[in-house]
């Protein structure tokens, strides 16, 4: 049998001495929770030292801490708090379990620098203890006499605590009469005791170390003493450890006790510490093997503990020997040699081991700390040209009425007035700090990636629709798979084709599915889910949940289900914040991590940027406001096409900017229209409502683009321009955006975080859904103006042929209008070129912005703007026959069904806004069909109506 298991039955725990985050992270500590039986852990200023300040486990979370303005005591602290609450969660199965006996405890202590402060160790174990917030935690306290009232004080708070620094046997009898003090205090106080735990820890090795060589030199004195001395060497810490063994045994006996014993009080075990061999000539396991016995702890460092497991022998010892021991302390009296003195001068130099290391720890992180501040944030260069001025002075008004402290206030009336929006706003504004939140949620998430990829998982897919699935989309696309990364797909589309095309390209035993919706109530993904359950059960049968993780908010009925179902792990979001501005909260960044990101440095980022628009003091530039009021400014003058220009491997950032900004500022007839996918072209194909904002990378001169951008610019278009310094600098951007949005809001004096008209789509989709159920399809729709070559048109515009159709929808067009392209199709290579050749004839004989998106995912996104926002729109919606239809588990529908319900009832809600539309049936082949479409466009000469 492992030794680490064998010493259970003599009811010894054996205690990490050790901790340090990649532990935490790799599963290196639950293994050994699991597998070697391991009850605790014990830290100290020395530990931590090695694992902050020896390593770059922490420097994203320092550089983080210190961006807020933490002082370098502070991200220490929580530094060493985050890592002990993890240590306990990893622990609180045993804590909580009948046969805990004790263990399942984490220790935690007081700055050195206190040793010798009562009321500062008071002071701080309360604050620790509160901070961690954790059943399972110790505060350990040295066991100076200034640190004595100290303990009996937070055993009084009911508190655990680790005294240490226990060198002597009369110390150690006033640690245990401290410890009965402070029980009875809280027993006289009518407070329940049944629940406070305590160990006093008795370090070994230092007293040989001390004592040792003084041995050594009587006994080269030769003679009897010479003898006497030989014969002690290296006996007097373990007969230390007897004698305390035996004074513990006599002090929790007796009236005094029992009377404790009988509220729950349980004892206050010994522990030993400084267990670790010092001295080359003794066994590696001395201190461990010859100190079994029960209700007694060990705790040893990484090596030790090794060691034990491979070679170990356990039997209880402890009691063996005990003539010998106390004949070892009686005689050392004999040479000179007064321990208790030795004892002492022990516990000052253990309090100075422990204070350099923490110097140079916190000397460590001052450093770290201040070089964080000395970073700064991409620099977005705006080229207004005649708006520069206009911009400038609404800078100057916001500024004037300080604008910046009352954003970070949450000061909704920055926005709207009425009583009603402004509750809105504020309930709505968690996305602010929700990074600082994350920063502190980083080993949690790291932890999961790790079990996932230890459990055997090879692929992950992503289910969600709008801001649950935006961020994982950028992710994937903007950078590479991470060397410790799972391939990740994401779906956010009830297309048939595209569900199955999923299935087929991923090992479904071995694929994590993430549900992610921020309601819990959300169709499609909930669809998605169970689908996909569906699927893996047909495998796993009812170990089908392990497949599964949830994000939703607390609260909602998801929660439920997926617990009912087994999931794997649910991930509670945060209810302030809204789907699209939760890029920086687990909904973006669990999918990060599995995909093998530093989502740490992602965090850090986004600080950065927090820092620079105000979050933490005053600033003179704030790169947020100035963005949002120049986008906000320029769409009251008429440039309200928000033209995104990236080079290719930011390709997605146009979807997750489309939504962020087409649903939060397209409201109440007003907002600001993103226009993603449109390759820069040479001004004369553009109108005059454009601003163009390119976002790349400073080491990458994208030189076709930056020419282009600048012909623009002499042209006399706005053109904005952020170059990042690497795909990390996406945390920031994502961050900087939200400012944006949110200001621009501001200014045009709309609440950016409602969608008031995001519901009619859905409304109209249940009516169709609710036919579906009762009569088993969707209802007729209306007949088709034209059908030809397979293709039928539909649209209130007349027309004989196809060709006439086309031209007459798009004679409707005047400046300043768009052409908004809605896909109900599986997308595909072949697809996306003919949109982008539709969209380019348009932009050319027009001079039209364009935007496309495939259905039904822009519903949750720009399908905001198109029915609350200006009425400049003209539609084509493009639909398709699903020959290859999936049903769907558990409903009277299919996919394909469910999908052209959101498209007619998408369809039907733009009607209500009375937007032009026109809808294309392509038939049962998309490609075919388009090129149809492409082939009858090109027959018909386009003209607008001009202002």
């Amino acid at each position: 049998m492992n030794p680490l298991v064998d010493i259970r039955q003599f009811d010894q725990s054996i205690w990490l001495d050790f901790i340090r985050r990649k532990i935490l992270i790799n599963g290196e500590l639950q293994r050994r929770i699991t597998d070697e039986a391991l009850r605790g852990v014990t830290s100290n200023p020395a530990i931590f030292e090695k694992a902050i300040g020896g390593s770059d486990d922490y420097d994203a979370a320092i550089r983080s801490l210190a961006l807020q303005g933490k002082t370098t005591d502070e991200i220490y602290t929580a530094l060493a708090v985050a890592d002990v609450q993890h240590a306990c969660d990893l622990f609180r199965p045993l804590y909580d379990s009948h046969d805990n006996a004790s263990d399942g405890y984490v220790s935690l202590e007081v700055s050195p620098e206190l040793v010798n402060d009562t009321e500062g160790t008071i002071e701080e174990g309360i604050r620790f203890w509160k901070a961690v917030n954790r059943p399972n935690v110790m505060i350990k306290v040295p066991a100076t006499l200034e640190g004595l009232p100290a303990i009996r004080r937070l055993i009084a708070e009911g508190i655990n605590v680790n005294v240490t620094l226990i060198f002597g046997l009369e110390r150690y009898r006033l640690v245990a009469e401290a410890f009965i003090s402070g029980l009875e205090d809280r027993v006289k106080a009518g407070l329940p005791i049944e629940n406070i735990d305590s160990v006093a820890s008795f370090f070994l090795s230092r007293i040989d170390v001390l004592i040792d060589p003084l041995l050594e030199k009587i006994a080269a004195e030769g003679g009897e003493k010479g003898e006497l001395a030989q014969s002690l060497v290296g006996e007097v810490a373990l007969a230390s450890a007897k004698q305390a063994y035996q004074i513990y045994q006599e002090i929790f006996a007796g009236p005094r006790w029992e009377a404790l014993a009988a509220k729950g009080a349980d004892t206050q075990r010994l522990l030993w510490a400084s267990t670790g061999n010092k001295n080359p000539k003794y066994d590696d396991l001395k201190y461990v093997e010859n100190l079994i016995g029960p209700k007694t702890v060990n705790t040893v460092p990484v090596e030790t503990l090794d060691i034990f497991r491979e070679r170990g022998k356990s039997a209880n010892r402890l009691e063996e020997g005990l003539d010998q021991a106390a004949e070892v302390l009686r005689r050392l009296p004999e040479l000179g040699i007064n321990l208790e003195e030795h004892t002492n001068f022990l516990e000052v130099d253990g309090a100075k081991k422990f204070k350099e290391p923490f110097a140079k720890l916190m000397d460590s992180i001052e450093k770290k700390r201040l070089t964080s501040l000395d970073s700064s944030v991409a620099e977005a260069t705006m080229q207004l040209g005649q708006y520069q001025a206009a911009v400038d002075a609404k800078i100057q008004e916001l500024n004037a009425k300080n604008f910046t402290e009352g954003f970070w206030n949450k000061q909704a009336d920055l926005w709207v007035q009425d009583a009603e929006g402004q509750q809105s706003i504020r309930s709505f504004m968690g996305w602010l700090r929700v990074a600082e939140t994350m920063v502190g949620a980083v080993p949690e998430i790291e932890q999961f990636v790790n079990d996932v990829k230890a459990a055997g998982f090879k692929h992950v897919v992503v289910m969600g629709m709008g801001g649950s699935t935006m961020a994982p989309i950028v992710f994937k696309s903007s950078f590479p798979m991470g060397s410790t990364g799972l391939p990740m797909s994401v779906l956010d589309t009830t297309d048939p084709g595209t569900v199955r095309q999923i299935e087929e390209s991923v090992p479904l035993a071995d694929t994590l599915f993430i549900v992610a919706s921020k309601s819990g109530t959300t169709a499609e993904p909930l669809a998605f889910g169970d689908y996909f359950y569906d699927r893996v059960k047909q495998i796993k049968g009812d170990k089908a949940g392990e497949n599964f993780v949830a994000i939703t908010d607390p609260g909602s009925k998801f929660v439920t289900s997926a617990t009912e179902q087994g999931y794997r792990r649910i991930f509670l979001n945060f209810a302030e914040v809204g789907g699209r501005f939760s890029a920086l909260s687990y909904f973006g960044l669990v999918p990060a991590a599995l995909y093998g990101l530093n989502i740490g440095e992602i965090l850090e980022r986004a600080i950065r940027m927090m820092r620079a628009n105000g979050a933490y003091g005053s600033v003179e530039q704030n790169p947020g406001l100035e963005l949002g009021v120049a986008l906000g400014v320029l769409a009251q003058q008429g440039r309200d096409k928000l033209t995104l220009i990236v080079p290719d491997s930011l390709a997605d950032l146009g979807l997750w900017l489309e939504q962020l900004i087409a649903e939060s500022t397209g409201k109440e007839g007003k907002g600001i229209l993103p226009v993603a996918g449109e390759p820069a072209r040479e001004p004369e194909v553009y109108g005059q409502d454009r601003v163009f904002v390119y976002v790349g990378y400073e080491n990458d001169a994208d030189a076709d683009n930056t020419a282009k951008l600048a012909a623009l610019q002499a042209a006399g278009h706005p053109v904005i321009s952020v170059r990042m310094h690497d795909a990390l600098d996406l945390g920031a951007e994502f961050f900087r955006w939200e400012v944006a949005t949110a200001v621009a809001s501001a200014v045009l004096e709309i609440n950016p975080f409602d969608q008031p008209n995001v519901q009619a789509a859905k409304t109209a989709t249940d009516r169709l859904m609710k036919v579906v159920q009762e009569q088993g399809s969707l209802p007729a729709g209306d007949e088709a103006k034209v059908t030809e070559n397979g293709v039928s048109y539909f649209s209130a515009v007349s027309g004989g042929s196809a060709a006439e159709v086309l031209q007459n929808f798009f004679g409707q067009a005047k400046d300043g209008d768009f052409l908004n392209i809605q896909a109900y199709l599986t997308e595909s290579d072949e697809l996306n070129k003919g949109l982008a050749e539709l969209r380019t004839q348009v932009q050319e004989q027009l001079h039209l912005a364009t935007t496309s998106g495939y259905g039904p995912r822009f519903l949750h996104s720009t399908g905001q703007y198109h029915k609350g926002g200006p009425d400049k729109g003209l539609f084509v919606q493009f639909t398709v026959d699903h020959p290859q239809d999936l049903a769907l588990p558990g409903r009277s529908y299919s996919f394909g069904t469910f999908k052209n319900a959101q498209a007619a009832g998408d369809l039907q809600a733009l009607h209500d806004y009375n937007r032009r539309t026109l809808r294309i049936h392509l038939g049962d082949n998309a490609e075919q069909g388009l090129r149809t479409v492409l082939s009858a466009l090109q027959s018909a000469p386009l003209t607008a109506k001009r202002a």
